[in-house]
Formats: C-alpha cells, structure tokens, sequence
C-alpha cells in the first residue's frame, strides 16, 4: 500500500536565499530512489519561508530506505541551521 509524505522546511527569513537552490537539488535524486512514485516541492503562496516536499511512496519500507539515504541525511544536517523551526515530517496512509 503506498503513502503519501509531506515533508516542511520553516526557513529562517534571512536564510532563503540559501536554503531554496538545497531542496531544488534534491527532488531529481528523490525521484530516481527505488519507491518512489512522485515528488513535489512547492513554497507556500501565502509564506515564502515555507518549502514544502509532497511524495508518494509504493510503502513504508521504500520511504524508510529513502530516509537512510546518505544525500537525505546531509540535506538534513545542511538545513537544520537555516530553519526557524524542526523539520516537519508527516506520513499519511490511505484509507
């Protein structure tokens, strides 16, 4: 059964600039990872600060896999001081 995530990075005002050219890096890699169906990264209309990745994966093992991968992990360290909150990370299964 496959589930959707949805995964938001809070930047900090003056760190945009830096964090945008990161996320835009990783959607391709994302994409090419074994499970996954689609993703999506998106900045909120209504709050520039606020990028959000949208992603179907064929299950909880493929994403689990992702989230091990070496380019996730350092994505995460290289944000983390460019956000104004934790990293929001949210996974849905269909009903």
């Amino acid at each position: 059964m496959s589930i959707r995530v949805i995964a938001r990075f809070f930047a900090k005002p003056n760190s945009i600039n830096q964090i945008k050219p990161i996320l835009i890096a990783l959607v391709e890699p994302i994409r090419n990872d074994p499970g996954c169906i689609s993703c999506y990264l998106v900045n909120n209309a209504n709050n520039s600060n606020e990028f959000t990745f949208i992603e179907e994966w064929a299950s909880e093992d493929a994403f689990n896999a992702h989230l091990a991968e070496p380019f996730v992990k350092k994505a995460v360290v290289d944000t983390e001081a460019l956000l104004a909150d934790p990293l929001e990370l949210d996974v849905y299964k269909p009903i």
